[in-house]
């Protein structure tokens, strides 16, 4: 008989459980990543002893709270806002009046005060839906001075140029904070739990509806996304997050006042998201805590440090577009293209 009749047929070839196993990994580390963190925070909170940099620190934590919801606004759905101190101010105003004037709670003032940003960012946004590029940026500019404006001259509501004294927050949600490792610990878990609703948000499907939106408009309402729906929402979550730092701010400082509102604080904030990286919500943790830490590290050359300061912004934005979060996974991946084209050698 020929030997090829005889031949057994070769079994199929199964696919490996590598691949399997890798994406198990990988969303095992996702996952374990936010309780690392967690501790992470309060180890920090309780490690640190100089207490100005401890203060710094939780400075850092708050602007990566900011940070974290303009990405959504600017990074996710492609809408430039300057007006981010506006509801950063709302937020604490807000709060301190509550509780310095009708004795709320602290805890329940910041909820407050996060809502009313948040219904103001729906305001702004439903008047801005036409507006796109520069004529969005100057609508949001224009909404940010108009805010600085009502706290400069409503003086029988805000107290004017003085100011709301003696915000204090004793206990927030039975946690009490009296010390400064105390808010550390407090508002390095909320900085957290920010993170990880925004990154939630970009992994859903609002978040995908987002980036459809930001790349093609048109594209995306012709798919069946709704643009009216996106970027309002876009602009509510970015609104709810400015609030939120606003609020904690207050309580940390126990003092507002229209100087810390004014358009510096926006630009800081949409610059923290460019420098970080505009691609991932990691880039804008990395930006806050950069740009946050990076005035006080060049603080000791007093004449030159904005000089400094200044360059070092350029040198990133022209070697690194895409931001730290994006050098840093080009970085990452060198090893893996040099695997490959080590093989691709060899094969060859």
């Amino acid at each position: 008989m020929n030997a090829s009749k005889l031949a057994m047929p070769q079994s199929p070839t199964l696919p490996t459980a590598a691949p399997v196993r890798r994406t198990r990994a990988t969303t095992l580390v996702s996952w374990l990543i936010w309780p690392a963190l967690l501790v992470l925070v309060i180890a920090l909170a309780q490690g640190i002893d100089n207490n100005y940099w401890l203060q710094i620190a939780v400075n850092a934590e708050i602007m990566v709270i900011a940070a974290v919801g303009l990405y959504v606004t600017f990074g996710l759905s492609g809408q430039v806002s300057l007006g981010q101190a506006g509801f950063y101010a709302i937020g604490g105003y807000t709060t301190g009046l509550l509780v310095t004037t009708l004795g709320f709670d602290f805890g329940l003032a910041l909820v407050l005060g996060v809502i009313l940003s948040g219904l103001v960012g729906l305001g702004l946004g439903i008047p801005s839906l036409r507006l796109r590029g520069n004529y969005l940026a100057l609508a949001t500019l224009g909404f940010g001075q108009v805010v600085a404006l009502i706290l400069v001259n409503w003086t029988w509501l805000t107290g004017g140029a003085n100011g709301i004294r003696n915000i204090v927050a004793p206990i927030v949600a039975g946690f009490e904070l009296k010390t400064v490792p105390d808010w550390a610990m407090f508002i390095g878990v909320v900085a957290v739990l920010s993170v990880f609703v925004v990154t939630r948000i970009k992994n859903s499907s609002y978040g995908r509806a987002m980036q459809a939106v930001r790349d093609s408009d048109v594209a995306a309402s012709s798919m069946g996304v709704s643009l009216s729906q996106v970027k309002v929402l876009a602009f509510v979550v970015g609104a709810i997050f400015a609030g939120l730092a606003g609020a904690l701010n207050a309580g940390f400082v126990t003092y507002v006042s229209p100087g810390t509102y004014d358009l510096s604080l926006s630009v800081t904030i949409l610059a923290m998201i460019v420098v970080g990286g505009a691609a991932s919500p990691w880039g804008a943790v990395i930006g806050a805590i950069v740009l946050t830490f990076l005035p006080e590290v060049l603080r000791p050359v007093q004449e030159y440090y904005l000089l400094i300061y200044g360059i070092l912004l350029l040198l990133v934005v022209a070697f690194a577009p895409g931001g730290i979060w994006n050098l840093f996974r080009l970085v990452g991946s060198l090893p893996a293209r040099f695997r490959t084209r080590a093989r691709t050698g060899d094969q060859s």
